[in-house]
């Protein structure tokens, strides 16, 4: 059995960071801004869509307003509805939302550190990531000196 409410998650996660570029009718410029297999997605979604009213009407005005969080909740939840209602949909786009893997897109200004993804660590400007067994001092910052610099 196919758990609706997680891949309903999971095609969310994969569409919203191309949503404003789906968004654009031109065709073109959504081959080159957005990865194939994301693209297939959406098409199976929007064609799914056009046969039901409230989805359809959910999906254009995502497309009207991608930065809209109830406008998202609502899309979701046609989508939510729409894989309830055919499972060969559901199966069918789970295999394309596996095709399509995981995407990233992160965006940091000023320091920090971004981490992505299965296993990803990231250490902030300053930090110190101990991976494993560690034995002494750690000593961060500018012009510290530790106790060993003393003894010599």
């Amino acid at each position: 059995m196919i758990d609706i409410a997680a891949l309903a998650t999971s095609a969310w996660t994969t569409l919203q960071p191309y949503v404003p570029v789906l968004a654009t009718k031109a065709m073109d410029e959504i081959r080159k801004k957005v990865p194939e297999a994301v693209g297939k997605v959406w098409e199976m979604i929007q064609k799914k869509f056009e046969a039901k009213p409230a989805a359809k009407e959910a999906m254009e005005d995502l497309i009207k307003s991608p930065e809209d969080a109830d406008t998202q909740a609502t899309f979701r939840q046609q989508l939510k509805k729409a894989m309830t209602e055919d499972e060969s949909f559901a199966t069918e786009l789970s295999k394309l939302l596996e095709a399509a893997g995981d995407t990233y897109k992160a965006s940091l200004t000023g320091d920090g550190a971004i981490a992505q993804g299965a296993g990803a660590k990231a250490v902030g400007k300053g930090g110190v990531m101990v991976d494993g067994d560690v034995s002494g001092n750690i000593v961060t910052g500018d012009r510290n000196k530790s106790d060993t610099d003393k003894k010599k």
